[in-house]
């Protein structure tokens, strides 16, 4: 990713709160650097392994990824770092943040009513 790409990112990063912002900004970046594709289609235009244009596809879905990672917080990176599209990591940060309906903040108050640290790190239960 080249450095003037890089210094363009939206500087808010995600949290909880500004969800709807950085939503809107990240949908305009990407849709303005080429990259929406990677998060609108998903495989859909994924080119075959053999194909001579999977390494440039390849290549993007990383920078993709790269931002999408660059613009979270670092503790927020658990929510993305197992996901192999970018796709499916916008879809996981959608899911968490997005939805501020009653029920689920009735669900994930009764998750976090029977969390348990059992074998988990400190990092790893503060995330959770």
């Amino acid at each position: 990713m080249n450095t003037q790409m890089d210094s363009s990112l939206p500087s808010e990063k995600l949290d909880q709160r500004k969800f709807s912002s950085w939503e809107y900004k990240m949908n305009q970046y990407l849709i303005g650097q080429g990259y929406w594709s990677y998060i609108n289609d998903g495989l859909e235009n994924k080119p075959n392994i053999t194909n001579t244009n999977y390494p440039t596809w390849e290549q993007g879905a990383s920078q993709v990824m790269y931002c999408l990672a660059k613009s979270v917080h670092e503790h927020m990176l658990n929510h993305i770092w197992d996901t192999k599209m970018p796709k499916e990591a916008w879809e996981n940060l959608k899911k968490i943040f997005a939805a501020n309906t009653t029920a689920r903040k009735l669900q994930l108050q009764q998750e976090l009513n029977n969390i348990r640290q059992k074998n988990m790190t400190v990092s790893d239960y503060t995330c959770k």
